[in-house]
């Protein structure tokens, strides 16, 4: 099993919630939280390799945008709430996992209009992560085409995922390993990774925009590709294009890079990782050493 562990049955699981570590069992949240009444919030998840977190400013600097567009202000600075992120790793005796942090406007009666001087809810936990496929290894994904209908500001990290629940369990429910978003005949993100088509040597991703997430993960494929002389282009493909390319691959925080084997039912390229693809994934993997190995010096 390649993902976020099952963990349901863990008993002294931690949370850090509102400024208190507790057991999570222990954590309570009203009725009338905003994110629950309205998914009024945002969220982020980190890995952590060896109990060190990776991109742990990127993904906490993307917290911070997401929230601003909503008219959210985080409780606590950036630089104490990765301290605190930190602690709770070091805390959780874990070693390969993710943190999972949700931000939302917090408790009040129910209506529209926000609500005035209320306290945002802030908590964060960890939970153990199965290691990715090393590159080229692994079956490949299959996955296939959904209309988006999603909203036109999915650069929001909003915890109103529901459109992409749906198109991910309706892979899922198909033989499927993804969903990908096709907005106006072009393909955008898929419901829970970016996805990159390379054609001819050139890697193609969506811009990051009104239907497509900037996902760390890709802000670090796009640094390697310009270190490796990858031409990286962003371009949305139209979907005929893109089931056409030479190699397609998946990213996400938790899964890393995974090569896609099956679209729509056709075979991309020979139906084995890609050259190109396997490169971009050793590289990342060395990312991840030099972060790690720099904090673990200091």
């Amino acid at each position: 099993m390649h993902g976020v562990l099952d963990m349901s049955t863990a008993s002294d699981e931690l949370v850090w919630f509102d400024g208190s570590v507790m057991p999570l069992s222990q954590a309570r949240i009203g009725l009338e939280d905003r994110g629950f009444n309205f998914a009024d919030g945002v969220y982020e998840v980190v890995r952590f390799y060896r109990g060190r977190a990776f991109t742990l400013r990127e993904h906490l600097e993307r917290l911070e945008r997401s929230a601003h567009e909503i008219f959210l202000h985080l409780p606590i600075s950036l630089e104490h709430l990765a301290d605190e992120i930190r602690k709770l790793i070091s805390l959780s005796h874990i070693e390969e996992g993710m943190v999972y942090l949700q931000l939302t406007r917090g408790q009040s009666k129910r209506q529209h209009p926000f609500p005035e001087a209320v306290k945002p809810t802030l908590f964060f936990f960890c939970r153990p992560v199965a290691p990715a496929w090393a590159p080229g290894e692994g079956e490949g994904c299959s996955i296939i085409s959904v209309e988006d209908e999603r909203w036109h500001r999915c650069y929001i990290k909003s915890i109103a995922l529901l459109p992409n629940v749906l198109a991910k369990n309706k892979a899922i429910s198909a033989g499927h390993d993804e969903a990908v978003f096709i907005h106006e005949g072009k393909v955008m993100e898929c419901s829970a990774s970016n996805i990159f088509c390379i054609r001819d040597g050139v890697i193609y991703s969506s811009p990051v925009g009104p239907k497509v997430l900037p996902g760390i993960t890709r802000l670090v494929l796009m640094r390697i590709a310009e270190r490796l002389g990858i031409s990286f282009r962003e371009e949305a493909l139209p979907l005929e294009e893109a089931l056409a390319s030479d190699e397609v691959f998946i990213t996400s925080t938790t899964r890393e890079l995974s090569w896609v084997r099956q679209w729509d039912g056709q075979t991309i390229g020979d139906g084995k990782c890609g050259p190109i693809t396997r490169q971009l994934h050793e590289a990342y993997l060395e990312e991840v050493e030099d972060e790690i190995g720099s904090v673990v010096a200091a």
